[in-house]
């Protein structure tokens, strides 16, 4: 989540009204990189209208637009015809919103398409407050969704595979960077290299949502899981991916802790057993990943104006990926399920 395109009350209150929304305030939600997000306070009785999702009389009712800065109206129109099958199907996220004149679930703003949702109560956790019971959450969590998009049909391609990577890194070799970051550019290339071939005959076959950071959960006081928010990533993939994503989101703070990692593993097993092949396929992936997000986010941050966006710093993936080639092709499913 960003602000890269700004919105005015009246805007928003324009916006709002066509999917049921008395918009009264707005506030911007100035996290992550890709889209710009509002939280929008609701006057009136609070209806959503449409579907009516939130319902009642109450004065103090939230709902969420998102504006999305990089995909096209089609392609949000896939997201959210996805959002929906996995609500449907238990996958604790909140469902996109309907327009009340019938013209489905997608607005537009500034030339980009808009999409309304309930206002989901919880709060983000610093890696402080990550423990393995937090982990087994998010790991049953995740394997729902998985267990939710195994079959289904209509999402898309990944955004972010290795075609989409290479083009990120030739575009990096045309910039005048410093010595230092150069060098990185160019090992992160041959890991990508390295790791596309090695997971090419992979099925991906469901569906993963390729995200699942921190800032991407939200939480109760009492600890039990909010939401899982943010399936602008969400695409056809492999299992393993989406769970050693998840795993290097959480599960390093200064050092890769094992019990977390294993607690994430349990807790997802819980729901779904991996097979031999995806455990087996996790030093890859995890590879793979580190060496997707490392990428994306020199070309997010490094090369944008500080302040533009919340500063992430691509180091922290070199570092989980030499944390990960430090524990062995051989060694990591052992050091992932004992």
């Amino acid at each position: 989540m960003a602000l890269l395109t700004p919105m005015t009350l009246e805007e928003a209150k324009q916006l709002g009204s066509l999917f049921g929304l008395q918009v009264a305030a707005l506030r911007p939600i100035p996290r992550g990189s890709v889209n710009s997000n509002f939280a929008v306070s609701l006057g009136g009785d609070g209806s959503l209208g449409g579907d009516g999702s939130l319902g009642g009389d109450e004065q103090d009712k939230r709902a969420f637009l998102r504006v999305c800065e990089e995909s096209n109206h089609e392609a949000v129109v896939m997201q959210n015809r996805l959002l929906g099958h996995l609500v449907e199907h238990g996958v604790p996220t909140p469902a996109p919103l309907l327009r009340v004149d019938g013209q489905g679930s997608v607005a537009e703003h500034a030339g980009k398409p808009v999409a309304a949702f309930p206002f989901c109560d919880g709060d983000w956790i610093c890696q402080k407050m990550v423990d393995e019971t937090r982990m087994r959450i998010v790991g049953e969590a995740l394997a729902t969704i998985h267990v939710a998009g195994d079959g289904y049909r209509g999402a898309p391609l990944s955004r972010f595979g290795p075609p989409q990577l290479r083009e990120r890194v030739a575009s990096l070799r045309t910039q005048s960077l410093a010595p230092e970051l150069r060098d990185t550019v160019e090992m992160l290339a041959s890991r990508l290299d390295e790791t596309a071939a090695a997971v090419a005959d992979l099925p991906e076959t469901l569906v993963i949502h390729g995200d699942v950071f921190r800032d991407n959960v939200l939480w109760h006081e009492d600890g039990r899981l909010s939401a899982i928010l943010d399936f602008e990533s969400a695409s056809y993939g492999h299992a393993s991916f989406d769970l050693m994503v998840t795993l290097l989101a959480w599960c390093h703070g200064d050092t890769l802790s094992r019990d977390l990692a294993r607690a994430l593993v349990d807790g997802y097993q819980s729901c779904r057993e991996l097979s031999r092949e995806e455990l087996d396929a996790c030093y890859d992936q995890a590879r793979a990943a580190a060496v997707r997000f490392a990428i994306t986010r020199i070309t997010d941050y490094e090369l944008r104006p500080r302040g533009v966006v919340v500063y992430k710093d691509y180091r922290r993936f070199v570092a989980r990926l030499e944390a990960i080639e430090a524990i062995g092709r051989g060694e990591l499913a052992t050091w992932l399920t004992g």
